[in-house]
């Protein structure tokens, strides 16, 4: 969602991640979205929603679509022109950080990245052909392998509140979410520079030797573990924005950071605090503008509310206390018919179920079949039919269209074939494998997932396996990755349009733990996943 007219591919997170190493149930993860497009001054509508073992880790279902409605009679939302209130991001249950070094949602980055700006961003100009340019980076150099990266910074650059961004402000922010203590859900992505595991591991607590600021020069030397041609792409990442060092340092416990007025360098600033019914951005005038050019947000003021769940958040649409909202499930034909003039984009992501690594019934190599079967007795088109009325792609693996280096029907076990599916559980059970009792399937509540489980329950029973519900009304994504996955609901939106995004954040050791929430765990797979990226 491009709220500031600058077009950010931030896709965060859970709602989001993956399962480790086999390929289960793969709906594409999009929450189909319906958004008022009336607000005084806006562009569109002031809302833009922008083959080994190892692969048998995770079901696939379907990419999903989201709806822009966009009215014409001059009925909006209460609030002043320029005001654009929200209803479709945030959830009572949802809600964790906006914390750069802490959001891992898509639904609260929206709130971060409309508050900060990184060194990089992506100009989505030529949908087909992204380029990504110098944000707050004037340029930057790599030496020869790829291993060491110069970022030259923009002068006079500053926060909201005026202190400037320096390179020190970025390397302070980098090395803070990176701390053991900080248990950041995307930490693992400090790995990526020299020393950044030992940070991890809390055996080190600073990286100056490889993460060397120069705030006289405005340069900001970054020493890679290994050659990683896409580093510059990956600081675009809100886990990379910079930070007020003389305000942040000052805080006792650092994850209280968005707990007051959070102060940033992007296109809006905090008006007052969050609270626990809404969170109210207005436009920062120190600003300097986006990668299109842009220098000044168009919106005055956005209000993002925070609502019970989807349902009500649609019900608030409708009677147009809000400008947008997620579509529920069973109201996407109505959405489309009541609002004319709505819109259809593809969005790089996937809804997806994630086998649990070390679950005692699914993971291992000796339930490899077991896994395999369960993949292709779920089907697909049923889900996208009945939950989601169509409107959704059916998956052909964890990475959609669009991403570089997509290949289509590359997973073999991605497709409904319950005879085949029978076949392998039989293989599986002559070998001398048993279930010791129902599977569990665990899913968030509060959005469409119960109506995903209770038919991929029902395939499973078709092929003979009973399970077990295990709906998490809070914190699902965090019990998730803390170890709590036996097959779990996942999904993943691109935070850039890379193949490693997906890869790396999914599915390597590293981010087991974070955004890993299978916990998948296979050294050849990420040595073959190092070699890709250098």
């Amino acid at each position: 969602m491009d709220i500031s007219t600058r077009t950010r591919c931030q896709g965060q997170g859970p709602e989001e991640v993956d399962a480790g190493a086999v390929e289960i149930t793969c709906l594409s993860s999009w929450p189909t979205r319906i958004h008022r497009c009336d607000v005084a001054g806006s562009r569109g509508g002031a809302v833009m929603v922008a083959g080994g073992r190892w692969r048998a880790s995770a079901v696939f279902i379907v990419a999903g679509l989201v709806l822009t409605a966009c009215g014409d009679d001059g009925s909006s939302a209460s609030g002043a022109a320029g005001t654009f209130t929200d209803g479709a991001q945030l959830q009572t249950d949802n809600l964790t950080s906006f914390d750069p070094g802490l959001v891992s949602t898509l639904d609260e980055s929206q709130v971060t990245s409309a508050i900060y700006d990184g060194l990089t961003d992506f100009d989505f100009s030529d949908k087909a052909k992204p380029v990504l340019k110098g944000l707050v980076a004037e340029r930057w150099q790599a030496n020869a392998d790829a291993s060491e990266y110069t970022f030259t910074l923009k002068k006079r650059l500053v926060f909201s509140n005026g202190d400037p961004v320096l390179p020190s402000s970025f390397k302070y922010a980098w090395v803070r979410a990176g701390q053991k203590d900080f248990a950041s859900p995307y930490g693992y992505l400090i790995n990526y520079i020299k020393g950044g595991a030992d940070l991890q591991a809390g055996k080190v607590t600073n990286l100056n030797s490889s993460i060397i600021a120069d705030d006289a020069a405005m340069t900001l030397k970054v020493i890679l573990e290994s050659p990683f041609a896409d580093f510059p792409v990956v600081v675009s990442h809100s886990f990379f924005y910079p930070l007020p060092e003389k305000v942040v340092s000052k805080l006792t416990d650092q994850t209280q950071w968005d707990k007051g007025l959070m102060i940033g360098n992007g296109p809006f600033m905090l008006e007052k605090p969050k609270s626990d019914t809404e969170v109210v951005l207005v436009r920062n005038d120190k600003w300097a503008g986006s990668v299109l050019g842009d220098k000044k947000a168009v919106l005055d003021k956005i209000v993002f509310k925070v609502t019970k769940d989807v349902e009500s958040a649609y019900t608030d649409f409708e009677a147009g206390n809000v400008m947008s909202a997620t579509i529920p499930s069973g109201k996407y034909s109505d959405a489309q018919s009541k609002y004319g003039n709505t819109t259809k984009s593809l969005l790089l992501g996937s809804y997806h179920f994630d086998f649990g690594f070390t679950d005692p019934q699914l993971g291992g190599e000796k339930n490899l079949k077991l896994r395999q079967a369960i993949s292709l007795a779920v089907d697909r088109e049923q889900i996208n039919q009945k939950v989601f009325e169509g409107v959704r792609t059916l998956s052909a693996g964890v990475t959609p269209n669009g991403i570089p280096g997509f290949k289509a029907g590359i997973c073999k076990f991605c497709t409904f074939d319950l005879t085949k599916a029978k076949s392998l559980l039989k293989e599986w059970q002559d070998a001398g494998n048993k279930l010791s009792g129902p599977i569990s399937i665990d899913y968030k509540t509060g959005d469409s997932s119960a109506d995903v489980v209770a038919i991929i329950q029902q395939n499973l029973k078709d092929l003979g396996i009973e399970v077990k519900t295990n709906p998490v009304s809070s914190k699902y994504f965090g019990s998730m990755a803390a170890g709590g996955c036996h097959l779990c609901r996942a999904g993943w939106y691109a935070d850039y349009p890379t193949y490693g995004n997906f890869m790396f954040d999914l599915f390597s050791k590293a981010a087991v733990g974070g955004n890993n929430l299978g916990s998948f765990d296979d050294p050849k797979f990420d040595s073959i996943l190092t070699k890709a990226q250098s």
